[in-house]
C-alpha cells in the first residue's frame, strides 16, 4: 500500500513538472510589406487652375426661308452636305405656274424661283427634303451653319469675373482626351438672373471640326502663389465626400497619416497651406490608397 501511494505521488510530480515546462516560443509573425513609390515635399510657385463646364456652339447660322408660297420642284441638298456660297439649294414653282402646267413651252422658266446659299457652311437642319411639297411664304427650308465660327460657351459664376480677360489663354479638354488651346474671345454683358452666371465665349486656336453641343472642360489660369509647400497631386488622399485630405509620410518604413489643408491645384502639384510636414519629407505618391495608419511599407525605386 505504501509503495502504491509513493508511486502515485511520483507520477503526480512528474505530470506537474511536464505541464509546467516552458513551451517553445511561437514564431514571430511577419507583417506583410506593401510596395509603394515615394516623392518629397518641395517648395515653389503654383498657379491656380480653375475648370468650368462648357459646350460647343456655332455663332453664325443662316436660316433659309421660302420667299413665296408654292411647290418645291427641286431639292439639291441633303442633311449634312457642305455647301458653298451661291450653290443652288431649292427651286420653287408658284401656284400660278402650277395651275398653268406645261401647256405653253415659252413660259417654261417663268414662275420658277431659285434659292441659293448665302454663305459657305453645312446643312445642319433640313425642313424640306423632297420635291412636290407645298410651302407657304416665310416657311423654313433649311439652316446653314458656318463651320468656321465654332466657339466654346461657358457659364461662369460671377465670383470668377475678375479672372476673365479678353485675350487670355486657356485649355480645352475634349472627351476623347485631346486638348485644344483657346483664347477668351467675348464676355457677355448680362447675367443669368437665377444662377448668377455669365456667358463667356472661347475661340479655339484650331480648325478642327467639332459637332455642336459637345460637352467639354475648360481650364483657365488664376492667381499665382510663390514659395509654397508643394506635393504631387497623386499623393493627396481624401474621404468619400472630399471634406478631409491627408498624405502618407514615411517614418521608419511606416506610412504615417498626416492631415493637410489644400491650397491651389494646377493639375500636377497641390499647395499645402497647413500641415506638420516639412520641406524634403518623404511621402507616398503611388500605392497609398486604402493604407491604414502605420502600415509597414516597402519603397520601390
Amino acid at each position: 500500500m505504501k509503495k502504491t501511494v509513493q508511486l502515485l505521488f511520483t507520477t503526480f510530480i512528474l505530470f506537474w513538472m511536464i505541464s509546467c515546462k516552458e513551451q517553445p516560443a511561437k514564431e514571430t509573425e511577419q507583417t506583410p510589406e506593401v510596395a509603394v513609390k515615394t516623392g518629397i515635399v518641395s517648395q515653389g510657385d503654383i498657379q491656380n487652375i480653375i475648370s468650368f463646364n462648357g459646350k460647343t456652339i456655332y455663332l453664325k447660322k443662316n436660316s433659309i426661308i421660302s420667299p413665296i408660297s408654292g411647290y418645291i420642284v427641286k431639292v439639291n441638298v441633303n442633311y449634312g452636305d457642305v455647301v458653298q456660297k451661291n450653290d443652288l439649294l431649292f427651286e420653287i414653282q408658284t401656284k400660278e405656274k402650277k395651275a398653268l402646267g406645261n401647256s405653253d413651252s415659252s413660259l417654261s422658266k417663268v414662275g420658277i424661283i431659285k434659292i441659293f446659299a448665302p454663305s459657305n457652311g453645312i446643312i445642319n437642319e433640313l425642313s424640306v427634303n423632297q420635291s412636290g411639297v407645298y410651302v407657304s411664304d416665310g416657311s423654313s427650308l433649311c439652316t446653314i451653319t458656318e463651320n468656321k465660327d465654332l466657339m466654346f460657351q461657358l457659364n461662369v459664376p460671377f465670383e470668377f469675373n475678375k479672372l476673365m480677360k479678353i485675350g487670355s489663354n486657356c485649355q480645352i479638354l475634349l472627351s476623347d482626351k485631346s486638348i485644344l488651346e483657346g483664347t477668351i474671345f467675348k464676355i457677355m454683358p448680362t447675367l443669368n438672373e437665377i444662377s448668377q452666371t455669365q456667358n463667356i465665349l472661347i475661340k479655339p486656336n484650331s480648325s478642327r471640326l467639332l459637332p455642336e453641343n459637345l460637352n467639354v472642360r475648360v481650364n483657365i489660369k488664376g492667381e499665382i502663389h510663390r514659395n509654397c509647400m508643394l506635393v504631387d497631386k497623386k499623393a493627396v488622399l481624401t474621404d468619400e465626400v472630399q471634406e478631409e485630405f491627408w498624405v502618407l509620410k514615411i517614418v521608419n518604413n511606416k506610412a504615417i497619416k498626416v492631415p493637410i489643408i489644400k491650397g491651389f491645384d494646377d493639375g500636377q502639384k497641390v499647395e499645402i497651406t497647413s500641415s506638420s510636414l516639412k520641406i524634403s519629407d518623404t511621402i507616398i505618391i503611388e500605392g497609398g490608397y486604402g493604407l491604414s495608419d502605420s502600415t509597414v511599407v516597402k519603397i520601390e525605386k
